[in-house]
């Protein structure tokens, strides 16, 4: 057997091998479930090309709305000096059987890293205005390796569907994202990477505990640029903004609530962009890195 030592260099595939990681969006996909149902997209993901062909990357959630940010997240090494292509493959959700075929578009990862904001879109179907777009990032910038458990609560939350009679009440969910710039073309994205489930009628939601990799939340960068927005759910999928906070995931250790589910001293402000007023309030009520 050969041995290598510090020093030595090998001229081996899987030396030049890197890990990144992929993410998914689309804009105006076609109603395949037909004009009275609702589309409830999914993307399947798959390698049809270079050493690592055939290989399933995995299924995202299903989103119902035409223009779908799915926060799943796919992880691939692969080597850039090879032709690695991606076929992503898009259905909407049946109730009654087999799923609609809405259509597919094949990417070249490296082609789609080099791009400028690191992202690229192909045409779904046939109007031009339908758009799957493919983002890119080299996975691990930091160095904490692991997971978060998180859990958040609402309080006061602002009110967005009163509606004639001022009995309805918001339904509360939230999403976190992290920042995806690339400002040598102005490019900032925003990539959702998880969404909790709607708590329905309530103005004060207690959401369930959810745990996170801290390389799909931040790439294993502690101090990495994040967003919490809390959005009222509404079932055509065009969801109002409640408040959001730009933050990360050293602050909201920060913000860990000492007084119980209701530390209004603790919680976080939700705001909104370009205003100077609170439309509810977060409170952390855990936040633990379990690192490895």
């Amino acid at each position: 057997p050969t041995f290598l030592f510090a020093g030595d260099y090998c001229n081996c595939s899987y030396a030049k091998m890197e890990r990144y990681q992929i993410s998914l969006n689309a804009v105006d996909l076609p109603n395949a479930s037909g004009f009275f149902r609702k589309s409830s997209p999914y993307a399947k993901v798959k390698v049809v090309s270079g050493s690592r062909e055939g290989t399933e990357l995995g299924t995202t959630e299903c989103v119902p709305n035409s223009s779908p940010d799915w926060s799943k997240i796919f992880f691939l090494d692969f080597d850039s000096s090879e032709v690695t292509n991606l076929e992503v493959s898009i259905f909407s959700k049946s109730e009654r059987g087999k799923d609609y075929f809405i259509g597919k578009a094949t990417f070249e990862a490296t082609t789609v890293f080099q791009e400028p904001g690191r992202t690229a879109s192909e045409q779904i179907g046939r109007r031009t205005t339908s758009r799957l777009f493919l983002h890119v990032e080299k996975s691990r910038i930091g160095d904490s390796t692991g997971k978060i458990n998180l859990r958040l609560r609402g309080l006061d939350m602002k009110n967005v569907e009163p509606g004639i009679f001022g009995l309805g009440r918001s339904d509360p969910f939230y999403e976190i994202s992290k920042k995806d710039s690339d400002y040598s073309v102005a490019h900032v994205k925003w990539n959702v990477v998880y969404r909790s489930e709607t708590v329905h009628n309530h103005l004060n939601p207690l959401w369930d505990a959810a745990s996170i990799g801290l390389e799909e939340l931040c790439y294993g960068k502690l101090d990495w640029p994040l967003r919490i927005q809390v959005l009222d759910y509404n079932n055509n999928g065009k969801h109002t903004v409640i408040g959001e906070y730009e933050t990360k995931v050293t602050e909201l250790q920060s913000h860990i609530s000492v007084k119980g589910n209701a530390d209004r001293d603790q919680a976080i402000q939700l705001g909104l962009e370009d205003k100077n007023k609170t439309y509810g309030l977060l409170c952390v009520l855990e936040a633990t890195l379990l690192l490895e």
